[in-house]
């Protein structure tokens, strides 16, 4: 079983994925997600900290796959978190 913090990330992770290229703000993963915002921006930093996911700011700005989604893994998800 996984802890709700993993869980909140692989849904995040998910979204982007689905999503790649693109970049997606914390309120557009949000709203996909249904993670409520401030636990979400708290998994956003594991993730970002943990090199799965980077941060762009600017008007086109926003969270994005650092590997495309073929090459991430699970366990890379949950090492992060």
């Amino acid at each position: 079983m996984f802890s709700q913090t993993v869980e909140y990330a692989l849904r995040a992770v998910v979204h982007l994925a689905n999503e790649a290229p693109a970049p997606r703000t914390t309120d557009q993963i949000c709203e996909a997600t249904r993670v409520p915002r401030a636990y979400l921006s708290k998994v956003l930093q594991g993730l970002i900290r943990g090199g799965v996911v980077q941060s762009q700011r600017g008007l086109k700005g926003g969270m994005s796959l650092v590997k495309s989604p073929e090459d991430l893994t699970i366990l890379e998800v949950v090492n992060a978190v």
